[in-house]
């Protein structure tokens, strides 16, 4: 995979240098669609990802979650889902790591340390396993884990679930498998995390340290397994770094919200990222 100056070509094997390159390396680990992947990028176009991604961080920080799924949404059109996931790995590092350290004294260490204790045994099970799938299952796992998620937290707000430890530790089992192959896994974990009766800056601030241990984890896994190089990971941490100034500008429109409009945005994201992932298995 390319990004560089010029139109797309999706056929062209070129060893002209060129000023932004990335490069998917072809291994035995990787799909065939993914050694077969070519994608390049204007730098025009490479502006727009990079606005977006502020974009994107601005939503994030203002919700605590929906933004890295977003990106990897709109990544997924110009460089494959495939090669979108790691990418957006690399750069939710740097955007969690902004955000935990914003909201440090907000976190609930005992409940970030029960779900990541439960859950990262079964990151690193997922992750193996997003390895080996083609990019249409991995847009399947998308939009059926989002569905999925609209049950589940309307059935915590109906029942005004309440937490336990071992809720939470088997909620964390199943999340863990489902971070390992997707981005946004938080819309499967949120309802647990409230049940607990955490408010929304606790919220935010424990599961950004929960999916920045996550993200650590799943890209150690994407770089043994041949998913991710030097020039996938360049593209990830400058996503990441404009993610910074979105979180902070975020935070500011979190405080100022209140509960209702906060489900409210985040029920009409997920039906927007549906949409967009039902489309992307049916191409």
């Amino acid at each position: 995979m390319e990004l560089c100056s010029g139109t797309p070509n999706h056929t062209r094997d070129s060893d002209v240098a060129s000023p932004v390159l990335v490069r998917q390396q072809t291994s035995g680990r990787t799909d065939e669609t993914g050694k077969q992947l070519i994608a390049e990028l204007s730098l025009p176009l490479l502006a727009i990802v990079l606005i977006a991604s502020f974009a994107s961080a601005v939503l994030h920080g203002a919700i605590g979650m929906a933004g890295g799924v977003i990106m990897a949404a709109i990544l997924a059109h110009f460089i494959g889902i495939k090669a979108a996931v790691p990418v957006m790995t690399c750069a939710l590092i740097i955007s969690h790591f902004s955000r935990a350290i914003m909201y440090f004294r907000d976190t609930d260490w005992k409940i970030a340390f029960r779900v990541l204790l439960f859950g990262c045994p079964t990151i690193i099970v997922g992750a193996l396993i997003f390895g080996v799938i083609s990019p249409r299952t991995i847009a399947i796992i998308f939009a059926t884990f989002l569905i999925a998620s609209f049950p589940i937290k309307y059935w915590a707000r109906k029942n005004q679930i309440e937490t336990g430890p071992r809720l939470l530790a088997g909620a964390s089992v199943i999340w863990g498998m489902l971070a390992g192959n997707v981005i946004g896994p938080a819309f499967f974990l949120a309802p647990f995390l409230l049940g607990t009766g955490m408010n929304r800056m606790v919220f935010v601030g424990t599961l950004a340290s929960i999916t920045l241990v996550m993200n650590v984890l799943k890209l150690a896994v994407f770089g043994a397994t041949s998913l991710i190089n030097s020039q996938l990971f360049l593209l990830g941490a400058l996503i990441g770094v404009m993610t910074i100034p979105g979180n902070w500008a975020g935070r500011s429109i979190l405080r100022r919200m209140q509960d209702s409009e906060h489900r409210l945005i985040i029920d009409f994201l997920t039906v927007l990222m549906i949409a967009n992932f039902i489309y992307l298995a049916a191409k």
